[in-house]
């Protein structure tokens, strides 16, 4: 199904994988609300995307799948190697970088703030959704282009 899949396609692909693995670490942080000294991690998922699509802005004739293409060289950078093994893809590598925030909130250590990161939950949720319906309109052209009824 490679053939079948655009540039465009591709980067919805990896869209939703990036939100995803930023979905999961605001979970974890989530979470952790109430450890002390927990430093909750972030995902810088959209710059990863954005340097992605400035790479592949001059080739977008020519989809290449995430393996051959610039998208093989963007992967996950953790803290620890082990914490985030369940996250990106089956090779184990995601999308994006993921860096502890700095400011201390808390008397406990715990540096979680509730308010940031319900906001960014409910940012990723909203994107994650907008990926899908474009995705989903996609193949839904590709039905209709094949015959579909």
């Amino acid at each position: 199904m490679s053939g079948l899949i655009d540039p465009t396609m591709a980067i919805l692909g990896q869209a939703l994988d990036g939100l995803t693995s930023k979905q999961a670490v605001i979970s974890s942080n989530l979470a952790n609300i109430d450890t002390p000294n927990y430093q909750p991690q972030t995902v810088d998922f959209e710059t990863a995307l954005q340097n992605e699509l400035s790479s592949q802005s001059s080739s977008f004739s020519t989809a290449l799948p995430p393996s051959a293409g610039p998208s093989a060289d963007v992967a996950m950078k953790t803290n620890n190697a082990s914490q985030y093994s369940s996250l990106g893809s089956s090779a184990g590598t995601a999308t994006a970088n993921v860096s502890a925030t700095s400011e201390n909130l808390r008397n406990d250590g715990n540096k979680v703030d509730l308010e940031t990161e319900m906001t960014a939950l409910t940012e990723t949720q909203i994107k994650y959704e907008a990926d899908a319906r474009l995705m989903s309109g996609k193949f839904t052209m590709l039905y209709d282009v094949l015959g579909g009824h």
